[in-house]
């Protein structure tokens, strides 16, 4: 038996024993201050007022619950994109792409040769780069370019070797009588 029960089957007893009231009678006022307090959200819903900003909690916890959720799985859809990067192109699939991983040691600018004249900035660095870090060309892109003179560019790259390894690198440019060349 708990306390409480003890002691209401206590005050019972001594309500029997001796008549009258032990405690006194809940205030009128408080018992309708405390209904009405509780009977507000009630009240509101009755007006248009209130129940537009019902609507508008509601709304605001679902849109609460909803951005939170796709915080809590953001990164769900990176798992179709490591799949494409890790993917294995039929050109790797042969002996020679083995080859091709440098790993980074062996990576000096002295044993690069640079490809031939391209068109574009991008395209030479683009080049230059890939056949440095050891990727196919495509697996290389140009994100921006800085002119440094009427004559050179400094061009940003960045290779895709790995889904977790992606190098960035600046790589000037310089304009030759061809076409653009990294010197």
């Amino acid at each position: 038996m708990n306390a409480e029960a003890t002691a209401l089957r206590d005050a019972k007893r001594i309500d029997r024993a001796i008549p009258g009231r032990w405690s006194g009678p809940p205030s009128d006022a408080a018992v309708r201050a405390a209904t009405k307090l509780m009977l507000v959200p009630l009240r509101l819903l009755a007006t248009p007022m209130g129940r537009r900003l019902t609507a508008t909690v509601v709304l605001s916890v679902v849109l609460v619950a909803v951005v939170s959720s796709l915080y809590e799985h953001a990164d769900g859809p990176a798992v179709a994109v490591r799949q494409a990067l890790n993917a294995v192109p039929a050109a790797a699939s042969k002996p020679a792409a083995a080859k091709r991983t440098v790993d980074a040691s062996q990576r000096t600018s002295a044993t690069v040769t640079a490809p031939p004249a391209a068109k574009r900035p991008e395209d030479a660095a683009t080049a230059w780069y890939a056949q440095r870090e050891g990727v196919s060309p495509d697996r290389v892109h140009a994100l921006q370019r800085q002119r440094v003179s009427a004559t050179v560019i400094k061009v940003l790259v960045m290779a895709e070797v790995s889904a977790t390894d992606m190098p960035t690198a600046f790589v000037n440019v310089k304009r030759d009588g061809e076409g653009w060349k990294v010197p």
